[in-house]
């Protein structure tokens, strides 16, 4: 919908259902203009007209009023382009409905999803009483292989193709599913793995070491560039970058971390706003010596530097956003040498930490604000060292 026209009708300028009722007469107008057969009273004051009989010849209708043999012939024309109807014409009726539905960044990434599976492909333009079972298996086949995709992009590629079909069956456009046999798992043999190792995922004792030696050499060298400080509070914390990036200094108390809030990113209109963390709940990370005197020193800089802002990371511009704290662990990564690792790398880091050192995985998950299921699936991985392995198992073969 047009912009303007969306304001129009949003504060009331304009009446949704004035612009619905002109739509659909002229919408009508259209369809009895394609009428090649007049309709016409009898002397018996029957109306009466033709159609095709489907077998090039034509039937004869026959109604008690006018309105009712145009409408006869409007829902035989109208039911001629539900069946011209292709692949691409009910998808984008179908996203009519659901980008109203969802987030403006999800709008963005239904666009940019549709340019990268959809658009300009011959799949999108059969009509879709005429896709089967095979088309689509071809087709999920082929984009996978052209396009390398992983599971995750593989599973999202068959949700639009089956969103949109099912979309074909509840308006009566297509009676059969000829996805009601397929699963998004069908196709994973062909998707291209890209499963990262530990060392990919996590941090090592000594690149840890090596990065909180540039970063403390960076606070002696250049005090005033804070998203340094904001990296050392996720080596700490293991907490989002967007979480990161909202904390303010109200959310610090004596006891701990109030982690209620996460900045985000909308990619329709390129603007930054603060909303909820990512599961939506409130947590509360410890207070420990070590983030207090970070914490300490970052409110000692921009007191100097005249940094003045609620946010606890703040230049001479405000706030410092996500991507340049997460700029700002890889250009670090780049200048020692190792290879680039992000702020989630961060997270990962310190869970498994914990759980080597005997944290439950339900207090690991309720430190770092997902579930334990999540936790023990993704975040947690043997990052102990050989030094550790060689004392555990001398203490536990001591006693043999």
């Amino acid at each position: 919908m047009d912009d303007a026209l969306k304001f129009a009708i949003e504060n009331g300028i304009i009446d949704l259902s004035y612009v619905q009722e002109k739509y659909e007469m002229s919408k009508r107008e259209e369809l009895l203009e394609k009428h090649k057969w007049a309709i016409s009273q009898g002397k018996d004051g029957y109306w009466r007209t033709y159609l095709p009989d489907g077998n090039n010849g034509r039937k004869m209708i026959k109604k008690h009023t006018r309105k009712d043999a145009e409408d006869v012939v409007i829902g035989y024309y109208k039911k001629q382009e539900e069946k011209d109807r292709t692949f691409l014409d009910v998808y984008m009726t179908w996203r009519s409905v659901q980008d109203r539905m969802v987030s403006d960044n999800t709008v963005y990434k239904y666009e940019t999803d549709f340019k990268r599976y959809f658009e300009k492909t011959e799949f999108s333009s059969i009509k879709i009483i005429d896709i089967n079972e095979d088309d689509i298996k071809l087709f999920m086949v082929d984009t996978i292989k052209k396009l390398s995709l992983c599971q995750k992009a593989s599973k999202t590629l068959f949700g639009y193709i089956r969103n949109t079909i099912l979309h074909a069956m509840k308006h009566k456009i297509i009676s059969e599913d000829p996805t009601k046999l397929l699963m998004a798992k069908d196709f994973y043999k062909y998707c291209t793995h890209k499963k990262k190792t530990i060392n990919e995922q996590t941090i090592s004792e000594k690149d840890m070491k090596l990065l909180s030696a540039k970063i403390n050499q960076d606070h002696e060298e250049h005090p005033e560039y804070m998203p340094a400080y904001a990296v050392q509070l996720a080596f700490f914390t293991g907490m989002r970058v967007g979480e990161i990036s909202a904390l303010t200094w109200n959310d610090i108390t004596e006891d701990g971390i109030i982690i209620d809030k996460s900045e985000k990113y909308n990619r329709k209109t390129k603007e930054y706003y603060i909303d909820s963390t990512k599961n939506g709940k409130e947590r509360i990370f410890p207070m420990t010596m070590q983030i207090k005197k970070l914490l300490d020193s970052v409110k000692m800089v921009e007191m100097k530097n005249g940094f003045i802002c609620e946010f606890v990371f703040a230049n001479a511009e405000g706030r410092i956003h996500a991507p340049v704290i997460s700029s700002c662990i890889k250009n670090k990564c780049r200048q020692i040498g190792i290879n680039e690792k992000g702020i989630h790398a961060c997270r990962k880091t310190l869970n498994s930490r914990m759980r080597c050192d005997g944290v439950s995985a339900t207090m690991a998950a309720s430190l770092l604000g997902h579930s334990p299921e999540v936790n023990e699936q993704y975040y947690t991985f043997d990052v102990s060292t050989m030094r550790e392995k060689t004392k555990i198992v001398e203490k536990v073969t001591n006693v043999m």
